[in-house]
């Protein structure tokens, strides 16, 4: 049977149990809706640590993580950082992604993102997505950052 004829199975579309000390993002219309669910927690240290469940529906035809899946993961959580950072909405205005590794469906997948610098208007950002040790994607990006509402 060819991939898109192959039924979702919902246990692997929205994982119940994140790890430890992860929190659902509240943003669950719209794309982050279709695309997630995406999860975040704050470490001692400030920063964020990023996760989402890789289900069937973020596979490919050669049944591993679609790059696609991952690259709106990265560009969720770097939308995240910035927002945490300045409490003002922002938009991406690049990004540019690296392929390392693959990973099959029904891992839990982590991100993480570095500011490298923010100015009043403009934010510049690191990011890597991995599973387990294994390190997906890496990622830079910069972001307009708008007046607060």
């Amino acid at each position: 049977m060819p991939w898109w004829g192959k039924t979702i199975r919902e246990d692997r579309i929205i994982d119940p149990q994140a790890p430890e000390g992860f929190t659902p993002f509240r943003e669950t219309g719209g794309y982050i809706g279709l695309s997630g669910p995406f999860y975040w927690k704050q470490e001692a240290d400030g920063r964020f640590e990023y996760g989402f469940l890789a289900g069937d529906r973020h596979g490919n035809p050669n049944g591993v993580l679609h790059g696609a899946a991952i690259v709106t993961f990265i560009d969720t959580l770097l939308g995240h950082a910035v927002v945490a950072s300045t409490g003002r909405p922002c938009a991406t205005i690049a990004l540019t992604t690296q392929f390392v590794a693959g990973a099959p469906i029904g891992q839990w997948i982590t991100g993480r993102a570095e500011m490298r610098r923010l100015t009043r208007t403009l934010a510049f950002l690191d990011a890597e997505a991995s599973a387990g040790e294994t390190l997906l994607l890496t990622a830079t990006a910069i972001f307009k950052v708008f007046e607060a509402r």
